[in-house]
């Protein structure tokens, strides 16, 4: 669990004239030093309502997505930079992001059932999907995660509790795996997905309160996590991050904490709990990590991002 010791607040000039909030407050926790705590509840530049989607560039900048339809790009040390916004938002914001193998960053549209592809300046350079729930159309997408070979794997709930894989810029459907049930590969809600050095695909499955991890071509292997709020149970996990050595970080709405499990699915430790200090969480939707082993989580009932920073190894 995580001991949070006094708070070393800083005020970080946020560009455009803003000023932002950044505090940062020590950890006692196996694998990070410190919490800092980037931006807070507003419409302002740098500021978010409900962020439920992050994710980093190849130069570790973070990009924000929330119920305002904007995607918000900061620095490494969370220093505001830009934003766009998304034109089209009357029937649902944007949910799910992630970074394609060119170094784009992708914004899923579930209510539109598409995907977009930005440059890091914002410039849309590819849209595609098409709604429905035969292969490759698509139906209320959530997340997306990218593989070795640049292929982007889909998931997506409700008329279609399915994985779909497709070719880079969706040019193409690959295949798909899963469908609605509670048994193995089966899915109920699949939210976040994250790939392993090995290209093994890990699907946060929710609303069966557990991770199922399959081939890379879709086959399954294994799941764990059961309902529940004790160390190795899960409570909505809404997204998963897993690093080069195997750890999965495994981002719980239901629980509002993290936890960490290791290449074997064993439990390492807990960060956070339900809570607005720093290092505390409400109802958190989704992580991304940098190169460095940094972890962003998008807190989203507390309306800011908190950056877990990586002890040094």
């Amino acid at each position: 669990m995580l001991l949070m010791l006094p708070l070393l607040g800083t005020m970080i000039l946020a560009g455009c004239g803003t000023r932002q909030s950044v505090d940062t407050v020590r950890l006692k926790s196996r694998l990070f030093d410190a919490v800092k705590v980037i931006g807070g509840r507003g419409t302002g530049l740098g500021q978010f309502i409900k962020p439920r989607s992050v994710a980093v560039d190849r130069q570790d900048n973070l990009y924000v997505a929330d119920i305002t339809g904007r995607v918000q790009k900061f620095s490494s040390n969370g220093v505001f930079l830009s934003f766009w916004q998304m034109p089209q938002t009357d029937l649902g914001k944007p949910k799910g992001m992630g970074r394609d193998s060119m170094g784009n960053i992708i914004v899923v549209e579930p209510h539109y059932s598409r995907v977009n592809h930005f440059t890091t300046a914002g410039k849309l350079v590819a849209q595609w999907g098409k709604p429905g729930t035969s292969p490759g159309e698509l139906a209320f997408p959530r997340a997306v995660a990218v593989n070795s070979s640049g292929e982007i794997l889909v998931s997506e709930y409700g008329k279609a509790e399915r994985v779909q894989r497709f070719s880079a810029l969706g040019k193409r459907f690959l295949g798909s795996f899963g469908h609605a049930g509670s048994g193995p590969g089966e899915f109920n809600r699949a939210e976040g997905l994250a790939i392993d050095a090995a290209d093994r695909i890990y699907v946060a499955d929710s609303c069966n309160h557990r991770v199922q991890v399959f081939s890379p071509d879709g086959r399954f292997l294994r799941s764990y996590g059961q309902a529940g709020s004790g160390l190795g149970e899960l409570s909505y996990p809404y997204d998963i991050c897993v690093d080069p050595a195997g750890r999965q970080y495994v981002c719980e709405f239901g629980n509002s904490r993290v936890q960490v499990f290791d290449a074997q699915d064993r439990q390492l430790e807990v960060l956070g709990a339900p809570g607005s200090d720093p290092g505390q969480f409400g109802n958190p939707w989704s992580l991304a990590l940098d190169s460095a082993g940094n972890l962003y989580v998008a807190d989203s009932g507390n309306n800011r991002v908190q950056k877990f920073l990586r002890r040094p190894r």
